[in-house]
């Protein structure tokens, strides 16, 4: 596809459907997509307890090459892709480090600001990487990313349904904050229970708000709410998986509260008072997607592993099925885009999010 083919097809989207198959499929508006946002965001890569005594150097995979993370000193870090020994933009912030691809990135702080209150109470600087685990979801990146931005398919009854998720969250959150803030449709019931925990738990002096996007930057999201009552943990059961609390809950009121947040399409924290579950997303090609979660606990903490890992360890198994049935479906020579329902509302934010920094990209093409 030329210039143009690829100008006009980006223009002839429309706002309230989903977007041509060639989005899902084509090699050069993967390639485009991946320069013109992935690499242009803050991506969350780690957590700093990735480094021990004994090696300094964390590798983290991307397309075709390596950047390769060093740790200088405790508080210092440098970052180099392998094939050409350039240097990347790094920064840490609470443990977490971020990169970037771009020659000339967004200022970082501007990007963190928003999110700090809600990254800080978890108390990550205590923590440590418990496990970790990596999918591969053979879907494109566009149909792992819509299906985490959308709540449709969560309560769906049958075989791709989240029932274990649901079980946790109750089926009112899912179908109102499921994708993030204002991703679903409005619940009365959940409503009523946010408003009670929050006046409850900012009486107690714990932290609770929520954040939605205001640039045309990013694409952030975060809030806090409430799990389902006597949950305490996304665990197998909703019991404590840890012996220790992390953050302010350590010393603080345990508002059995869960902390969602997005950082770009790329990345997810969720976090409930014990353990905080990173999410990175990496695309590989038009039908490969690389999914790593990394469930990080208090340092001191013993922790019952398979307890803590099954709900999302089983949610992602769901979701990898269920991408890569609609990768196979966009592929169809029958696919025409659909009209978005009401629990997609994360959707349109990302699409109009996700073509305007491709159309960005093209601009700045001679």
């Amino acid at each position: 596809m030329n210039r143009q083919s690829i100008q006009e097809l980006i223009q002839s989207q429309e706002n309230d459907h989903n977007l041509d198959q060639a989005f899902f499929c084509n090699e050069e508006l993967f390639d485009l997509s991946y320069r013109s946002v992935f690499m242009k965001q803050w991506v969350f890569v780690t957590h700093t307890s990735i480094f021990s005594a004994n090696s300094n150097i964390f590798n983290f995979h991307i397309q075709n090459d390596v950047v390769k993370i060093k740790k200088i000193s405790k508080n210092k870090f440098s970052a180099k892709l392998s094939s050409n020994n350039k240097d990347c933009h790094i920064k840490v912030y609470e443990s977490l480090i971020f990169i970037n691809l771009s020659s000339d990135p967004y200022d970082f702080e501007e990007f963190i600001l928003p999110l700090k209150p809600f990254i800080e109470i978890h108390g990550l600087e205590d923590a440590k990487i418990a496990y970790e685990k990596e999918f591969i979801f053979n879907a494109s990146h566009l149909a792992t990313i819509y299906n985490f931005k959308e709540c449709a398919h969560c309560t769906s009854q049958g075989t791709y349904g989240h029932k274990d998720y649901v079980g946790l969250h109750g089926s009112e959150y899912c179908n109102s904050y499921g994708a993030g803030v204002g991703s679903g449709i409005d619940s009365k019931e959940f409503a009523d229970r946010l408003y009670k925990w929050t006046k409850e738990t900012k009486a107690r002096g714990n932290f609770v708000d929520d954040y939605t996007e205001t640039t045309d930057k990013f694409f952030r999201i975060a809030e806090r709410t409430p799990l389902k009552e006597n949950i305490f943990s996304e665990t197998v059961d909703g019991s404590r998986a840890c012996s220790h609390l992390m953050g302010q809950f350590k010393d603080n009121y345990d508002d059995n509260g869960y902390t969602a947040i997005g950082f770009s399409p790329f990345n997810s924290f969720v976090a409930n008072t014990e353990f905080v579950i990173l999410f990175v997303f990496v695309p590989v090609s038009t039908t490969k997607t690389i999914v790593k979660l990394m469930w990080c606990t208090h340092k001191d903490a013993e922790v019952d592993i398979e307890k803590m890992i099954f709900l999302w360890t089983i949610t992602t198994q769901e979701d990898a099925i269920l991408c890569e049935i609609n990768q196979k479906g966009i592929e169809s020579k029958s696919f025409v885009p659909g009209k978005y329902g009401k629990l997609e509302t994360a959707l349109v934010q990302y699409q109009k999010f996700y073509l305007n920094h491709l159309q960005n990209h093209l601009n700045t093409i001679v």
